[in-house]
């Protein structure tokens, strides 16, 4: 009876995410999917994609820049890389959850244990910091090559094996181009 409702469930959280018209609970958690921009949205956190260099997407975490090549390659060799899996909290308002799910250096460049593995740790700083509303993107698709359908059965798993009391809501937005 319990793998069926799982079926029905992911079923139903599949057609949500094409249609986004309604809402699904997955433990005690609401996944609403929107196009709307994370920016506009009345949320706590968002979690924002990267990879182990801090490198992908529209802001990279690196700081710094740097005005020679030489001097860039040198920097490039000194940096620590993060371990895919893993969350870094940035302080802002609202917080901002990166995400390393990508390194560009193992081939796939996005595996879905590192998916898992950074969902737990987002979950437990949404406990830690009592953030209630986080936006986020179907984690891994962007430049992954995992479904939208096996990310969305990934989250819904997690959510209802851990019945997380926080966040009481996740908005999934679609990720914009570059």
């Amino acid at each position: 009876m319990l793998y069926s409702w799982f079926q029905a469930g992911y079923a139903l959280c599949k057609m949500l995410y094409k249609t986004r018209q309604l809402d699904r609970i997955a433990g005690n958690t609401i996944i609403q999917f929107t196009a709307v921009d994370p920016a506009r949205l009345k949320v706590d956190a968002v979690v924002e994609e990267q990879d182990t260099n801090l490198l992908l997407g529209k802001a990279p975490v690196i700081m710094e820049t740097v005005e020679s090549f030489p001097a860039l390659v040198e920097q490039m060799e000194q940096q620590i890389r993060e371990k895919p899996g893993s969350v870094i909290v940035k302080e802002s308002k609202p917080k901002r959850l990166i995400a390393i799910i990508y390194d560009v250096e193992h081939t796939p460049i996005c595996e879905a244990a590192w998916i898992s593995e950074a969902l737990l740790k987002i979950f437990e700083q949404c406990s830690k910091y009592k953030i209630s509303v986080l936006a986020m993107p179907l984690l891994g698709t962007s430049y992954g090559k995992l479904t939208d359908d096996h990310i969305i059965q990934i989250l819904q798993d997690i959510l209802v094996k851990n019945r997380q009391k926080s966040p009481k809501k996740i908005f999934i937005y679609q990720r914009t181009e570059d």
